[in-house]
């Protein structure tokens, strides 16, 4: 069975006879998998990730105790770049996605308990990267995208725009250092946070746990 896309926004785009190209960071081939793994806390992550013409699709929830503490939905685009997101923890839900010329983002917060909307107009730029509520999925990508760029050994620092558990929003500048192929260390500045071991194979897939195919063969 061909592999359906993964990103499309248009369910009327025309029909095209050329294959589509398989997303950043695969290796030329379609990646359509699923996994679960435990994270330094102890939480519980369940992800997806499907391969598609426009990009790759990632799925992903995190519970604590058997208690859900956030799920998430983000498309990245053929660059490996961010292309949508859908967050939803306790506190709401919240959308983002890049304007045109990627100098902004835009989207809205819900707010449970009744607190009603606010709309997110967000500076952005090609190089920054979202850190989404502590949890692995979205800043891993953002080093993916970097593997080819940053030796091992090196240490950067990248801009990102951090999303707590509540929806609480702001950027911050994270220190990664690339210890080997697959393992990065990142470090917030201020020591706000402790410091965090992202392990990713060369596909841009977290290390760790258990994978099954989505689709039989």
């Amino acid at each position: 069975m061909p592999p359906r896309p993964a990103c499309s926004t248009n369910p009327r785009s025309p029909a095209t006879t050329e294959p589509p190209a398989p997303a950043a960071g695969s290796g030329g081939r379609y990646i359509r998998l699923a996994g679960e793994l435990t994270l330094a806390d102890g939480a519980q992550l369940t992800w997806s990730v499907a391969d598609g013409s426009r990009g790759r699709r990632w799925r992903a929830v995190a519970r604590v105790d058997g208690a859900i503490t956030h799920a998430a939905l983000l498309e990245i685009d053929l660059a490996g770049r961010p292309a949508r997101l859908e967050l939803t923890t306790p506190s709401g839900l919240l959308t983002l996605h890049p304007s045109a010329d990627q100098a902004e983002m835009h989207g809205n917060i819900v707010y449970a308990g009744g607190w009603g909307v606010k709309a997110l107009p967000l500076r952005w730029d090609p190089e920054r990267e979202l850190d989404i509520a502590g949890r692995p999925l979205a800043l891993g990508i953002g080093l993916h995208r970097r593997r080819s760029s940053v030796p091992v050994g090196a240490t950067i620092e990248i801009d990102v725009v951090v999303i707590d558990s509540k929806l609480s929003i702001h950027t911050t500048i994270r220190r990664v250092e690339r210890l080997s192929d697959t393992d990065w260390r990142v470090q917030a500045l201020n020591g706000a946070v402790p410091d965090r071991l992202f392990r990713i194979d060369a596909d841009g897939l977290p290390l760790g746990g258990e994978r099954w195919p989505l689709e039989p063969d």
